[in-house]
């Protein structure tokens, strides 16, 4: 089954031509890169640590989001990315076998070979069948090189009938329950980027572990899940990881472009465990990781003055996945 909620090959490129300048100076998020050995990267701040729900893990506050991983030109590139996220200290990874055909999963299971154990390593489904979900997990596995995995993400939950299939005795919940039985699964989370009603309800019908949703400045413009989800997540005890804290990177494009920074400063200043920021180079990952380690939150006057910039990117429409 494709993934419903890929990057648009449009959103890539335009994140490759503008991030690094909405970032600032010394950053080059983006910008092609052929791997070679490099110098190790000087020494930087520990990244702060959030407990991960009830699950008595604790994570850092900035995750790698793997889409990018698989995107990369090649095998290098991609290793390239993740090994820069474990020399910055991060422990969170979230990947899916749908990001570029599994590539994405691949990769990281090449980059943590001899680290699977310094980690929180989360996958997903796309799955709405129990047998296909199993399958699907025994591929993931595969290519992650484990025999486990942290985390299994029932994946973009779109509407209630599609909630009354994953909840069914024949799908994929069912099923991702057995797996854990077996030692293959740890934890059991949902994600959604569609309906912030769909997920809060979610979050009512059964007792995940975490739950992933977009949460960044153009959000609480329109369908909020920061608004409609977030405090039902909060109230509910369970993990809450952020995505699309740029709106795909398409809040840092246009003439109304917010900056990177503080899209990452309002994420990680949200009452989450991790934001799972999507890097697609070593550099940006450097930058993920420092401004998460700065630990500055935005001052109040900032904070309005980016919602209000952000209202102007919801206007223009890029929250395509809103439906």
């Amino acid at each position: 089954m494709p993934d419903p909620t890929p990057a648009r090959p449009d959103a890539a490129i335009t994140r490759r031509n503008v991030l690094s300048a909405a970032v600032g100076v010394g950053a080059s998020f983006a910008v092609p890169r052929v791997l070679r050995a490099d110098p190790a990267p000087a020494p930087a701040p520990a990244l702060p640590t959030r407990p991960f729900g009830r699950t008595g893990r604790t994570v850092t506050v900035f995750g790698l989001g793997c889409f990018y991983v698989g995107a990369a030109a090649d095998d290098d590139a991609g290793v390239a990315i993740v090994a820069r996220a474990l020399e910055r200290g991060c422990t969170y990874f979230d990947t899916a076998p749908s990001y570029v055909r599994g590539l994405s999963e691949r990769r990281v299971g090449l980059a943590l070979a001899g680290r699977r154990d310094r980690v929180f390593l989360a996958t997903k489904t796309l799955e709405r069948d129990g047998t296909a979900a199993r399958r699907e997990l025994e591929q993931s596995l595969t290519r992650l090189k484990t025999d486990h995995v942290d985390l299994l993400q029932v994946h973009c939950v779109r509407d209630a009938a599609e909630l009354d299939r994953i909840l069914s005795d024949r799908g994929p919940l069912a099923a991702i329950l057995r797996a854990k039985e077996e030692g293959l699964v740890r934890f059991v989370g949902v994600t959604g980027h569609r309906d912030p009603a769909v997920m809060k309800a979610a979050l009512e019908r059964w007792s995940w572990d975490s739950i992933l949703m977009p949460l960044s400045p153009v959000d609480v413009h329109k369908q909020s899940f920061v608004d409609g989800t977030l405090p039902a997540a909060v109230t509910a005890g369970v993990a809450r990881v952020a995505m699309k804290v740029f709106a795909a990177g398409r809040a840092l494009a246009g003439p109304s472009a917010l900056p990177a920074e503080d899209c990452l400063r309002f994420a990680y200043g949200l009452d989450i465990s991790t934001a799972a920021v999507g890097c697609a180079t070593p550099e940006e990952v450097d930058v993920a990781a420092r401004v998460a380690a700065e630990a500055k939150p935005l001052d109040p006057e900032r904070r309005r003055a980016l919602l209000e910039a952000g209202k102007a990117v919801s206007a223009a429409g890029v929250e395509w996945w809103k439906g």
